[in-house]
């Protein structure tokens, strides 16, 4: 069911949070609202839904830190372990006093002693762990705030050095299954060393478990995950982003956890992926979105706890809304068979076919073979297919990426008045869209991928005849 509302939510609260956002460029995919152990607000808009797994980008950083936790717990791991003790096989012939002096809750903390994230500089790398360890520091460690990602693979590696398993099999066993979650992907590093920062894919459904989980300060369906205790201080401020003046950046930062302006605390990932707990009012929140603007995000998720509850309206306009709010227009069907060659671009793409009746075929003839997918005419058909560098994200073209990649993508195609072709392809598991524009009049393919309002890259696949 794409839509839940509990008695006593207003369903015009919602459909007002809901409007405001997409009018500001904040697309939510799911979201749901929990109060004590009742669903309040449960609202998925089509294609989407609660059960498929999505690229949470650092709210990534949140299950690493429970991962820390449960090792903690064990007495495997603590705050103040040394890093050059931990991984003295990793540390550099010539120490300076900074690096003997690091430890692991400065990392937690992102307080590792880097001015910024060196995640680009250590990914590639057959060691990053070595890599990262090697890259001199400025700041004495634990003094000062730099958001790292790489900080965050560190504490993953740590995990995994005491464990002797990798990140996700730990959690699938520690965290994973006593949640009901099945075994997801977490991506890694070319050496195989899990990211622990981003990549990890998880649903709607299996955030909010996360969610009840920490709430419930460690304890999920009555069995304990990890202790009160470390959540108290994972969940407490260590630093402060000073640099970023957004309220709730600036609220302060506890073990991989944001704090909340309000109050409680939050999970959080690039483009909008949120898990937030507020202990006062014995409420969690999740959305899975495309956003550009994640501080009136959250503004806006505080003014609709402010205003959902009341008295109970008439939700089929909300219920509506679900339906078509990312549906493209039903038009004119293709009827036609088009192929040209296409400039040398990014994706090597050297040429396009498009044909059908009703439904439209895309056949891209690449250089590592033939690849297809189908586009409905105001419905979405889910294609998978494997391409080259049109799979985006925050390192999107990274020069290392240049590797055929599968993708999962909800396609659909409107004709246009001046006889263009657009096609909108919603990527199934990260936040991002791509829109083409075929003008088959001028033989010209302009992609952008977007997220949220944002463009995030651009390609124009101007084909060969036409630059003659």
């Amino acid at each position: 069911m794409a839509l839940y509302l509990a008695d006593g939510v207003n369903a015009k609260a919602v459909h007002d949070y809901i409007k405001e956002s997409s009018d500001n460029g904040i697309f939510i995919r799911a979201m749901q609202i929990v109060k004590g152990k009742e669903p309040m607000l449960r609202i998925a808009f089509e294609p989407y839904d609660f059960e498929s797994p999505m690229h949470l980008y650092s709210l990534s950083k949140s299950f690493t830190s429970t991962a820390v936790g449960i090792c903690v717990d064990e007495g495997l791991l603590s705050p103040d372990t040394k890093m050059c003790e931990l991984f003295a096989d990793k540390m550099p012939e010539e120490m300076t006093e900074a690096l003997r002096e690091v430890k692991l809750h400065d990392l937690l903390s992102m307080q590792s002693g880097h001015t910024a994230c060196v995640l680009d500089q250590i990914r590639w790398l057959d060691d990053p762990v070595k890599g990262f360890f090697s890259i001199p520091t400025v700041h004495k460690p634990g003094t000062v705030f730099a958001y790292s990602t790489a900080a965050t693979c560190m504490c993953a590696a740590a995990v995994e050095k005491v464990t002797g398993k990798k990140l996700v099999d730990f959690l699938d066993e520690r965290l994973f299954k006593k949640l009901g979650i099945e075994k997801p992907v977490w991506r890694e590093t070319k050496s195989g060393q899990t990211l622990g920062g981003t990549g990890l894919e998880l649903s709607s459904d299996s955030i909010t478990k996360f969610g009840m989980m920490l709430k419930n300060k460690g304890v999920y369906n009555g069995e304990r995950i990890v202790s009160e205790e470390y959540l108290a201080l994972a969940t407490q401020r260590h630093s402060v982003d000073v640099n970023n003046g957004s309220p709730d950046w600036t609220a302060g930062y506890g073990y991989q956890f944001w704090m909340n302006d309000r109050e409680g605390y939050r999970g959080d990932g690039a483009f909008g992926q949120l898990c937030m707990v507020f202990p006062s009012i014995d409420t969690v929140v999740t959305v899975l979105g495309e956003v550009g603007n994640m501080a009136l995000e959250v503004e806006l998720i505080y003014k609709l706890l402010d205003t959902m509850y009341g008295e109970n309206c008439d939700a089929s306009e909300l219920e509506s809304l679900t339906k078509t709010a990312y549906m493209t227009k039903k038009g004119a069907d293709f009827n036609n068979d088009i192929s040209f060659t296409v400039a040398e671009n990014q994706a090597k793409i050297k040429g396009l076919r498009l044909f059908g009746e009703s439904l439209l075929h895309v056949v891209l003839d690449t250089e590592y073979g033939t690849k297809e997918f189908v586009c409905g005419n105001g419905q979405y058909i889910l294609n998978h297919y494997n391409i080259m560098n049109l799979v985006p994200s925050i390192t999107f073209l990274d020069p290392a990426v240049n590797s055929v990649e599968r993708v999962s993508v909800y396609a659909a195609y409107e004709l246009a008045e001046n006889g263009n072709i657009q096609l909108t392809l919603r990527h199934h598991n990260t936040c991002h869209v791509q829109r083409w524009v075929i003008d088959t009049v001028e033989n010209k393919v302009d992609i952008r991928l977007h997220v949220g309002d944002m463009i995030c890259n651009h390609f124009d696949l101007t084909p060969k005849a036409a630059e003659e």
